[in-house]
């Protein structure tokens, strides 16, 4: 079951000024060594993608990309410190939409518009609502009838201050359900918390939850 066209895009950010003419012609006038920070915890969808960014970089541009997790506070943690960073093109974000988000739903020490150097969207992703396949909920129809039946007691986990969380919302009401929304920090906390039975559901990047989809230990119940 499809909730909509809305997917989860994942951005490159650089401090203000820092990348002017594209990654190549920034690079070559700077140190060799760059710093990738991401602003969620190791194992979620952009750690893979900084460190599959950062191999394939460093191999063909002759440079080093280190990759830096910086978690916490919906990603604003490590935002903000890329937007203390020199602006000379050695530090870089792998962000989300909760780049753009947060600082709507929080007091931030940046601007998404001014205090960064957009580069270039990476990849677009469904979001996923996945349960434990022990569970007993086989359709996105079985959980919302679960979740009217007894309204609060139903979980589901994921990061918040992004597109995730405005999702889940919405579907609450468009559902008419009562579910309690849980924050994590990143996708491999929220789904270890799916795992070990600490919520009922995630709702998270298809690229969080494809490992354990594949092993059968996750179930898929409806996509956005």
């Amino acid at each position: 079951m499809k909730l909509s066209s809305r997917r989860s895009p994942y951005l490159v950010a650089a401090g203000v000024l820092s990348i002017l003419f594209g990654l190549t012609g920034a690079w070559s006038q700077t140190a060799r060594t760059i710093k990738i920070v991401v602003p969620y915890p190791a194992g979620g969808t952009a750690d893979i993608l900084a460190r599959i960014l950062g191999e394939q970089i460093s191999r063909t541009e002759g440079v080093t990309l280190l990759t830096e997790n910086r978690p916490g506070a919906s990603a604003v943690i490590g935002t903000e410190a890329v937007s203390r960073a020199a602006p000379d093109g050695s530090t870089l974000l792998i962000t989300s939409t909760a780049f753009l988000i947060a600082p709507h739903l929080t007091k931030v020490n940046y601007d998404p518009l001014t205090s960064f150097e957009p580069i270039c969207q990476l990849v677009s992703a469904p979001i996923i609502v996945v349960v434990n396949s022990g569970s007993p909920y086989r359709t996105f129809a079985d959980w919302l009838n679960a979740a009217r039946a007894k309204p609060g007691s139903l979980t589901l986990a994921s990061i918040p201050g992004g597109l995730s969380r405005i999702a889940f919302e919405m579907l609450k009401r468009a559902a008419n359900v009562d579910i309690a929304f849980i924050p994590y920090a990143g996708d491999a906390p929220a789904v270890n918390a799916l795992l070990g039975g600490h919520v009922t559901a995630v709702f998270l990047p298809y690229s969080g939850v494809a490992a354990q989809l594949k092993a059968g230990k996750l179930l898929a119940l409806a996509s956005a």
